[in-house]
């Protein structure tokens, strides 16, 4: 199936094979998963030509998972991925919080795309803990 709609960019994180090949480009819903990550990675006001978007997940470094938290959290997301992801519709969001005490809360999202109805989801890892990977 053509998803050339869905649009192309450069891959995130940006690789170059080469100086002469230039930057490996993501296209269909290899980009729409990494505009997710990149929206949910970015902060507030980080970007200064693009002020609003970004998410606040960096306010939940600190809080415990507790059951009103995580209802923050979830309302937290999917308020950035409506305003910011207009190629998916969101359908669910779950925790894991297998390894939380290793500093990681696994978030799913479960997504549509729009004009293909064809459903994905992804995890994020969200790091409680200053040292991400």
């Amino acid at each position: 199936m053509d998803q050339s709609f869905l649009g192309q960019g450069w891959g995130f994180p940006p690789q170059f094979a080469s100086p002469d090949s230039g930057p490996h480009m993501a296209q269909g819903e290899e980009l729409v998963k990494q505009a997710i990550s990149i929206a949910l990675n970015t902060l507030k006001g980080e970007r200064p030509f693009w002020s609003e978007l970004g998410s606040g997940l960096s306010n939940f470094v600190f809080e415990d998972a507790s059951e009103s938290a995580l209802v923050t959290l979830k309302q937290e997301i999917s308020a950035v991925l409506l305003n910011h992801e207009p190629r998916i519709i969101l359908e669910d969001i779950s925790f894991d919080p297998q390894e939380l005490y290793d500093g990681v809360l696994l978030i799913e999202l479960t997504y549509l795309i729009r004009k293909t109805n064809s459903r994905s989801n992804m995890v994020y890892p969200f790091y409680l803990s200053e040292q991400s990977v």
